[in-house]
C-alpha cells in the first residue's frame, strides 16, 4: 500500500496541471502567461515525481528499504538505519539541494520568456504587429525574431547617417506612424521619460517559437529590454483580448489524459481507505 499511496501522490500533481492546461486552451481568447509563472506549473506537476519519486528510486537500492516499501510501514524500521544511515542522509541532502538550486536556476532563465496558450502562429504574428505598430515603435522582421527598437534611438542612428534620407530607417517598418521619429506623437503610449537627451533608450528582440499542434507560442526576450518589454506586454494583452480563437484539438487529448490520471487517483485513494478502515477496524 506504500507504493499505492506514492502512485497518487506523483499522479496528482500531474493530473491537476494538466487539467489546468485544458482549460487555458478552451478559453475563448488567448492567454498570456508569464515565463517563471509557466514553468512554475511544470515544477509544480513534477512536484510528485522528485520530492517522493527520486528518494523511493535512491532508498530502493538497499534490500531493506525495498522490503519496507513491499511489505508495509507496519514492518519494524529497526534494519534501515544499521548500514549506511548517515550517508543516505548525505545523499538525500545533496539530492534535494540539487532540486532547490536546479529550480531557482531554471526559475531564473525563464523570466526572459512569455508564454501564450490558445494561439495560432498567425495570429500571434498578426496581433503583435498591431501591438508594434499602436505603439509606434521602430521594428524589423527576420524569419522568427523581431527587433525592436525605441523611436528616439532610430530617430539617432537616421541623424548620424549623412547619406540617408532622413524619413529612412534602414529596413525598419514605422507602419501606422508619421514619418518624423518622436515619441510624442503616439496617441496610444502612455507617457514616458524617453528623449533625444536619454542616453541608453530602450531596444529588445523577441525570438517567436510557435507549437501549431497545441496552439501555442513562446516569446523569447533578449536581456536589457525590461522597459520596452513590459510596454509591448501590456497592449498585446489588450490586443489578443480582441482575438477570437479557433477550436483547438489539443484540449481533447488533454482532458483525456487529464481524466485518466484524475481517475486513477481517485480509484488509488478508495484502495487506500479501504486498506486503513480493513486494518483498524477489520478486527
Amino acid at each position: 500500500m506504500v507504493l499505492a499511496l506514492l502512485a497518487v501522490c506523483v499522479l496528482l500533481p500531474l493530473a491537476v496541471y494538466i487539467f489546468i492546461l485544458a482549460q487555458l486552451n478552451r478559453r475563448p481568447h488567448p492567454v498570456m502567461v508569464s515565463g517563471t509563472w509557466d514553468f512554475a506549473g511544470v515544477l509544480f506537476a513534477l512536484s510528485g515525481f522528485l520530492l517522493l519519486g527520486g528518494p523511493f528510486i535512491m532508498a530502493s537500492l538497499n534490500q531493506d528499504w525495498r522490503e519496507f516499501w513491499i511489505r508495509s510501514p507496519l514492518r519494524s524500521l529497526q534494519g534501515l538505519g544499521e548500514q549506511w544511515w548517515y550517508l543516505r542522509l548525505t545523499i538525500w541532502g545533496i539530492y534535494f539541494l540539487a532540486i532547490a538550486g536546479g529550480s531557482i536556476w531554471l526559475l531564473r532563465g525563464r523570466s526572459r520568456t512569455t508564454s501564450i496558450y490558445n494561439v495560432t502562429p498567425d495570429a500571434l504574428d498578426q496581433s503583435l504587429e498591431r501591438t508594434l505598430d499602436r505603439l509606434q515603435l521602430v521594428w524589423r522582421r527576420t524569419r522568427g525574431r523581431i527587433d525592436i527598437r525605441h523611436p528616439v534611438l532610430a530617430d539617432r542612428e537616421i541623424d548620424s547617417k549623412e547619406d540617408q534620407p532622413a524619413n529612412s530607417d534602414a529596413g525598419y517598418a514605422i507602419r501606422g506612424r508619421p514619418a518624423v521619429l518622436d515619441p510624442r506623437l503616439s496617441p496610444t503610449a502612455s507617457p514616458r521619460s524617453y528623449d533625444r537627451a536619454d542616453s541608453n533608450p530602450p531596444r529588445t528582440t523577441v525570438e517567436i517559437d510557435p507549437f501549431p499542434a497545441m496552439h501555442h507560442v513562446t516569446l523569447h526576450w533578449s536581456k536589457g529590454g525590461g522597459p520596452l518589454r513590459k510596454e509591448v506586454e501590456e497592449e498585446l494583452a489588450k490586443s489578443l483580448a480582441e482575438v477570437e480563437t479557433t477550436y483547438n484539438p489539443a484540449v481533447m487529448w488533454l482532458m483525456s489524459v487529464a481524466t485518466i490520471l484524475l481517475s486513477t487517483v481517485t480509484f488509488g485513494l478508495l484502495m487506500l481507505i479501504l486498506f486503513v478502515v480493513f486494518v483498524f477496524y477489520g478486527n
